[in-house]
């Protein structure tokens, strides 16, 4: 599967292709400051977009490979197919595109000890998920208490809730946590 494809199966929109919607600074912060991280790991964001996860990622000292899909992302290695790609890496922590998250999951998986996806609050409510939820267990589901402003530079309110949802190798004793701004 590519990344492009998705766009065809309806992974993405006209308004946004390649389901592009840069993460608010808070709900990557909310994450560190919960998992607490050595700060000398390499992360690969792998839908990096306009850079916003990755200079977060990068403020709180991680090295930090950026790459997306999207041509024109504007920070990082552009035109990185992420399921046609391998990086050396401690740690995969992005947003990934809504459409194809459990490709996304599933890869992630296969290439690092630690991952963290940004999803929909409501994502493992489906009965289509429960084979991935049931041979991969997360570490934690950490939903946000507040909904991020995926779209405030174009004015609109947030509309949707949205947890983190954290892999660690060999801890498959799934815990709940909220995670709170500050």
């Amino acid at each position: 599967m590519s990344i492009k494809s998705s766009i065809i199966a309806g992974g993405g929109s006209k308004n946004e292709p390649f389901d592009y919607y840069p993460t608010p600074p808070d709900a990557t912060q909310a994450l560190l400051r919960f998992l607490n991280l050595s700060k000398n790991m390499t992360v690969w964001e792998c839908a990096c977009g306009n850079g916003a996860m990755s200079k977060v990622l990068e403020d709180y000292g991680f090295n930090v490979i950026s790459s997306d899909i999207r041509e024109d992302c504007g920070y990082g290695q552009s035109g990185v197919d992420f399921f046609n790609e391998t990086r050396v890496c401690d740690a995969i922590i992005t947003n990934p595109p809504f459409g194809v998250a459990q490709e996304f999951i599933e890869k992630a998986l296969k290439d690092a000890p630690i991952v963290c996806m940004l999803l929909k609050a409501h994502y493992w409510h489906t009965k289509k998920r429960f084979s991935l939820f049931q041979s991969k267990p997360p570490s934690f589901v950490l939903p946000l208490t507040w909904r991020p402003n995926f779209m405030q530079e174009r004015g609109k309110s947030p509309t949707m809730d949205f947890q983190w949802t954290v892999w660690f190798d060999n801890d498959t004793d799934t815990k709940y946590r909220l995670l709170s701004k500050t």
